[in-house]
């Protein structure tokens, strides 16, 4: 078996190593923090540790990238995960895991191939690797291009309630700045959806200015939102690169290192010392990413600016074989980010921080008409009479009536209400075009079929439009 067949290449390399950096930061989050989580965590984990050590080749590297996926996917389908993050990360392990068992299988190699391992060619044959990083584009491309896609509606673009207004408005809390004027708000929602969609045509066919805005996009959005999102994402931005790109790539961070530290983690520290101006609580494990970052995104704006007209000019077309796997991929990918429309669930489909609305009277894509969702998922509570000495009773009432409810979350907040003397709670529910009245929810059957956790909002207001909601 050849090195050039089965060895990973520099590019390969680099894609595995911060991948793995990446899964650590996801581990991170607070929901990765459960101890339900421990078993998939430890898996996830493992694999990371073997990426960041070493990354292997051939069927250990199937099985170590298989590992990881089924660390992701056991969180996505029994758990609970509600993050887009996770839906990419698999798709990348997959995709490496059949590229790796791919590449592993004894075929000789051409002669047009350098045995280095290194990703370098001669002729036209492709480097080993580029059936994997044809996928990686591909993920990376809707990834990106489902977040711009789900913005495309009136309350994104409505500055009174656009998440791009609230994260600036964030911001400039967090760093005690004047820097979110109300003259500036309508701006704000054109100028984040611009870059979105500015980054997705980029890399299709500019990658260094894709690079360059997404090395930008993502210090803000780490700062404010996403703490792990920019590292998750960073990896995908490797696939873009030649051969050629990563070994100069690689050479201008190991040539400009002490540079790049050292301003990367002044930006950092101002950052930091400017959010202690007015705050006093610490948050190590989501201001430790935004530090690490810091270094990471001045040396992909440096390294934009600097290099060669020769190079960041994108890898050349896939094989045709590689074109299609990569195709079907981001078919998936696709019709996983049209479910929020039909109904079937809102989360893991890149909507979050997108004011997407998709509820019956609060519809709001400026592309995609109301009559393609097949149901509208979420529970009304029409009329709430809890016990008269029900603890908190007004409160109550209104919390049940003013937002929208997953069928599994009410049934689990009518048994605390329950727990907590509203007994008897007569409930009046709406839900899929039927109405239930309960007399008392606390000793009746449940009406409702459950639904799996983390696929719907679960604080999402029912009248709109409606502030920004994570």
């Amino acid at each position: 078996m050849s090195g050039a067949a089965s060895g990973v290449t520099r590019r390969e390399a680099l894609w595995a190593r911060l991948f793995g950096f990446g899964a650590l930061a996801h581990l991170t989050l607070p929901d990765a923090l459960q101890w339900s989580w421990l078993v998939p965590d430890l898996l996830l984990l493992a694999c990371a540790g073997v990426l960041l050590w070493r990354p292997p080749r051939g069927w250990v590297a199937a099985g170590v990238y298989a590992l990881g996926a089924v660390g992701v996917a056991w969180p996505l389908l029994a758990l609970g995960d509600q993050l887009t993050q996770s839906v990419l990360m698999l798709a990348s392990l997959v995709a490496a895991a059949v590229a790796s068992a791919k590449r592993a299988r004894p075929v000789p190699a051409p002669e047009s191939v350098s045995r280095s391992g290194s990703g370098s060619q001669s002729g036209s044959a492709p480097p080993p690797d580029a059936g994997l990083m044809a996928a990686l584009r591909a993920i990376t491309i809707v990834g990106y291009g489902l977040a711009a896609f789900h913005k495309l509606n009136r309350d994104f673009l409505d500055p009174a309630v656009s998440c791009a207004t609230g994260g600036v408005r964030l911001l400039a809390d967090n760093w005690s700045l004047p820097i979110d004027p109300a003259w500036l708000e309508p701006v704000w929602p054109v100028l984040f959806l611009g870059v979105e969609i500015t980054i997705v045509l980029g890399f299709r066919f500019w990658p260094r200015v894709a690079l360059l805005l997404a090395a930008v996009m993502h210090v803000p959005l780490t700062i404010v939102f996403a703490p792990a999102f920019a590292w998750v994402m960073l990896p995908g931005w490797v696939a873009f690169l030649t051969p050629r790109d990563a070994r100069w790539v690689l050479a201008f961070f190991r040539r400009h290192r002490r540079r790049l530290l050292l301003a990367g983690g002044l930006l950092g520290a101002i950052s930091t010392a400017l959010y202690f101006r007015d705050h006093w609580v610490p948050y190590p494990a989501w201001q430790i990413k935004e530090l690490l970052l810091w270094p990471v995104a001045l040396g992909v704006v440096a390294a934009c600016l600097r290099a060669p007209r020769r190079l960041l000019r994108g890898p050349p077309a896939p094989s045709p074989r590689a074109r299609a796997a990569a195709a079907g991929l981001a078919l998936v990918l696709l019709a996983n980010g049209a479910t929020p429309y039909l109904g079937v669930q809102f989360h893991h489909a890149g909507a979050m921080l997108s004011n997407l609305r998709v509820d019956e009277g609060c519809w709001n894509h400026l592309l995609v008409p109301e009559s393609v969702r097949r149901v509208d998922p979420y529970v009304r509570i029409e009329r709430v009479d809890p016990a008269p000495r029900t603890p908190g009773r007004s409160a109550l009432i209104a919390l049940a009536q003013e937002r929208l409810w997953d069928r599994s979350a009410l049934r689990e907040s009518v048994r605390e209400w329950c727990a907590h003397g509203a007994a008897p709670l007569a409930l009046e529910l709406r839900h899929a075009g039927t109405t239930h009245v309960l007399r008392d929810a606390c000793a009746e059957p449940w009406p409702l079929p459950p639904s799996a956790p983390g696929r719907y909002q679960l604080n999402l207001p029912r009248q709109c439009p409606a502030r920004c909601i994570h």
